[in-house]
This record gives structure tokens, sequence and C-alpha cells, in this order.
């Protein structure tokens, strides 16, 4: 004689069924916050953020950060030309660092009415980077010039 399964009732598959669906959304939710937070993370771990600063008064000062979008946003800075204890930025608007292939190697320009300029910013270490500035002037003239930063602290 083969002996029937006793029926599972409705509530007992309803149960399982809601205690099965909020497992996986909080197992979703686990995993997204910490996705997230590794996101964020690996958003801020770039050698180029900070404060770089120079002697040089042309470029005295760099500031790179991290964006909500993860990308390295930049502004550049002379020395004021009227208070030489002062920094003036070169703009109102922050750039965004190109990337390349090298990730000690990044990228910003400025484009002026009379001239176009690139900054190309090669880490050095975590502590010292190389700023190569070029600009191209509409009359044809061009100008280099390198410059040391070391990040302040």
């Amino acid at each position: 004689m083969t002996q029937v399964p006793p029926a599972r009732s409705p509530l007992r598959r309803t149960t399982a069924l809601f205690t099965a669906t909020a497992l996986t959304l909080l197992f979703t939710v686990v995993l997204t916050l910490t996705s997230a937070r590794h996101a964020s993370a690996l958003c801020v771990a770039s050698g180029f953020s900070g404060t770089w600063r120079s002697s040089d008064d042309r470029l005295s000062r760099i500031d790179v950060w991290s964006g909500e979008d993860c990308r390295l946003y930049a502004r550049a800075w002379s020395t004021c030309p009227n208070d030489a204890t002062r920094d003036c930025s070169w703009s109102s608007r922050s750039k965004v660092l190109q990337a390349t292939p090298d990730r000690n190697f990044r990228f910003f320009s400025y484009n002026w009415s009379n001239a176009s300029e690139v900054l190309q910013l090669t880490l050095k270490d975590s502590a010292h980077m190389s700023v190569w500035d070029h600009v191209d002037y509409t009359s044809g003239r061009k100008d280099s010039f390198t410059v040391a930063m070391v990040k302040d602290r």
C-alpha cells in the first residue's frame, strides 16, 4: 500500500514563498551595498587626489578630487599677480582629468581666447608629481615648461 503525502496547507506554501523572497531580497541589498561601498573606495583611491603645490608662480597649485561619477576632476592655480601670498584659480570651472592606459599619467586642458593649454600630470610616487604645461598660442608661438609638485599633507 502506498502512502499519499499529506497536502500542504496554503498558509505553509505562502510562508515558504515569503521567506524565500525575503532572503533573496536581503541578499540582493547586502550585495548591492557592498558593491557600492567597494566602488566608492576604488573611486577615492586615486594617487592623483589631493592638493599639489610647487614653488613655480606660473603653476603654484593643482587640486584633484573624485567626483560622484568617479571621474577625477582638477583645477589649476597660479600665484596671484597682485598678492604673492595667495593662489588664483585659472578658471571657476573644474576640468575632467582624461584617463590614459598608463595609470600614472593624466591630462587636462584649458582653452583661452588666445591659446590652448594642456597640462600633463605624471605621478612619480605618492608624494611627487611632475606637470608638463604646453601652450599653443593662436599667433603660432608655443611655450612649454615642467613643474615639480609635492602633495600637500
